[in-house]
Formats: C-alpha cells, sequence, structure tokens
C-alpha cells in the first residue's frame, strides 16, 4: 500500500483535524494568547497527527503485505481466510470473518465442480470402454464376412473415424486430470512412431499417402510412451485429412542434439493458410480448410497442444500455404538419478 493511497483514504480524518486547528487557533487568538504560542499549538498537533498518520499507514502496509505473500504461497489461495494473521482493528476482524463466509462458500463450490468433473470424467471413460467392445466386433463381422471390397473398404475407414473420435473424447476427457495417468520411462522414438503409423495404417493406405521413417533405433525420450503415440496418431490423422491427391508423402524424421530431440512431421499436403498458422492449436479452430472440410471439429491439434504442455514438449507449426506442413515436437533432455 502507497503511502498517498492510505492518506487518500483518510481524507476526512484530516479534513476535520484541518478545521479542527483553525477553529481552535482562532478560538485562543479570541480569547489573548499571543500569536507564537497559538502557532506551537498548531505544530504540536500536526506533528502528533503526523506520526499517527504514518505509524497507521506502516501498520496497514505491512498487514497487507504479509497478507499478499501469504496468498503467493497457497498452492489454493481460495483458503487464505483460514491462516489469516491476527488484527487488533475490529474492522479486519469483521472482513476476516466476511472472508471466511465467502471462503468456505468458494470452497464448497469448488468441491462440487470437481466432484462433477470426476463423474464425468468418470462416465466418459465407461462409454469408451462399453462402445470399444461393439467397434471390435463390427471389424471382426468385416473380416469374417464376404464384403465387396470397396465397401469393406469404406466401413473400416468409417469405422477407424468411429474409434479415433472415442479416443479423442476419452483423452479431452482426462486433459485435466491427466498428471494421475502419467508413466514416465524410456520410451523409444522409433517403436512409437512405427505403432503410430501401424495403428493408422487403413487411412494411410485409403490416401495412398507414402510413409518415411528416418530414425535411429536407439534414440530415446524420457516421457509417457502412451500420450506420446495419441500425439502422433492425431497428427497423422491431420496429415491424411489434408493430404494431396497425387503422390502424397509425410514423413517422420528424428534428430538427436546435445540438449534436446527433435522429432520433425512433414507432410506435402495443402498445408496451412498463413492466417491459420498462429490459431492451429486453439480449442475448436478449423481455419480456412478446415471449413472445407466438415468432419474437421478443431479438437484433434488443441489436445496435442494441451499434453505437450503437460509433458514438457516444445511444439511448433510452420506451412508455406499450399506445399507443406511441418509439426516439430521438440523433447528436452532429462537426467534422472537412481
Amino acid at each position: 500500500m502507497k503511502i498517498s493511497e492510505y492518506l487518500k483514504d483518510k481524507i476526512i480524518i484530516i479534513l476535520v483535524n484541518a478545521m479542527g486547528i483553525f477553529a481552535l487557533s482562532e478560538y485562543l487568538i479570541i480569547i489573548g494568547n499571543a500569536v507564537p504560542e497559538v502557532i506551537l499549538i498548531g505544530i504540536v498537533w500536526i506533528i502528533i497527527l503526523v506520526i499517527y498518520f504514518i505509524s497507521g499507514w506502516y501498520n496497514r502496509n505491512k498487514y497487507f503485505t504479509e497478507l499478499k505473500r501469504q496468498a503467493m504461497d497457497l498452492e489454493k489461495p481460495w483458503l487464505l481466510p483460514e491462516i489469516l494473521p491476527f488484527s487488533f482493528n475490529a474492522c479486519d476482524t469483521k472482513y476476516q470473518e466476511l472472508m471466511r463466509y465467502i471462503g468456505k462458500a468458494a470452497l464448497s463450490q469448488v468441491n462440487k465442480t470437481e466432484d462433477g468433473q470426476r463423474e464425468y470424467k468418470e462416465y466418459i471413460e465407461n462409454w469408451v470402454h462399453e462402445i470399444k467392445t461393439p467397434i471390435t466386433l463390427l471389424y471382426l463381422l468385416i473380416e469374417n464376412n464376404d464384403i465387396k471390397e470397396p465397401l469393406k473398404k469404406e466401413i473400416i475407414l468409417e469405422l477407424k473415424r468411429i474409434e479415433n473420435n472415442v479416443e479423442s473424447a476419452l483423452y479431452y476427457a482426462r486433459l485435466g486430470t491427466a498428471y494421475n495417468d502419467y508413466l514416465v520411462k524410456k520410451v523409444f522414438l522409433k517403436e512409437v512412431i512405427t505403432e503410430a503409423v501401424k495403428n493408422n495404417k487403413v487411412l494411410l493406405i485409403s490416401k495412398k499417402i507414402k510413409v518415411d521413417i528416418v530414425c535411429d533405433e536407439d534414440i530415446v525420450v524420457y516421457s509417457d510412451g502412451k500420450w506420446i503415440l495419441f500425439i502422433l496418431n492425431q497428427i497423422i490423422i491431420n496429415s491424411v485429412k489434408y493430404s494431396r491427391k497425387n503422390k502424397p508423402e509425410t514423413s517422420f524424421i528424428v534428430t538427436e542434439g546435445k540438449h534436446n530431440v527433435r522429432l520433425q512431421v512433414k507432410d506435402n499436403g495443402t498445408g496451412i493458410c498463413a492466417e491459420d498458422l498462429p490459431r492451429i492449436f486453439e480449442k475448436g479452430y478449423t481455419g480456412k480448410n478446415g471449413h472445407n472440410n466438415t468432419k474437421s471439429t478443431g479438437i484433434g491439434l488443441y489436445l496435442v497442444k494441451e499434453m505437450c504442455k503437460k509433458l514438457d514438449i516444445e511444439i511448433t507449426a510452420s506451412s508455406d500455404g499450399k506445399e507443406y506442413t511441418d509439426i516439430v515436437l521438440l523433447f528436452k533432455k532429462k537426467i534422472f538419478f537412481n
């Protein structure tokens, strides 16, 4: 608290005292007191008043500085009313009682919200588990029955899209509490890339996309392999969605540096418009190309960005708008001690 702010709050007291000094001085002069004596009394009054204001400002500033420090140190600032420092000021006591009441109400609302999110997450997880069973059965029925190849291929593609959307719903529901689902360990990048390509082989084959993987077998990162797989799946799906008709290609290039591992996913698809590029990781944003594609939801890359934040992976995107899209994942090298 600045002293100017404190004095502004005390402006009424200052004016009353100024009027008091003036009135007392007039009275003392009228009853015959000498002017120097009156001035001395006024100076003493002002000195006492200044000391009162300075000490008052010092105590209030110290009090609020301590409040701010405690609030900054708390992981959950809304619990501050429960640990407020004692104050002799009657107003502070009343404010603290009010803050405790508001804090308890806020905490109750936070608990309700967290319970609702937990129930929603559990519902989505159960729903995903239930819906995966009929999807798997449909794959088996298609493989075990005599269905003409063009139709069979189309049905499998649609099933794959449903499966990808179901996975996205699950990961979206888990996003707020994803830290509970982490399992950080040594991950061989080439294995994860190969698995991601295998997971999406139906989509890649349907578009006749050539895949090239440039990665040494022994390049590793310390992260969660399951979440990296999800990230790569979403990038591949986007690459397929916006692939070109003639000789489409997608390449995975991994290079290892001194302080990081760089995974580059590059395709020669339709690219991203310059005005859309800064916003492709926003939730629900589809851009110009997305408007032309009715199946675009704008959720995939948003989930990718959020998961990269949680995994401490730096992600960037570049494109010339017509010829290519380049997504780069930068894994920081971490040292773990046994």
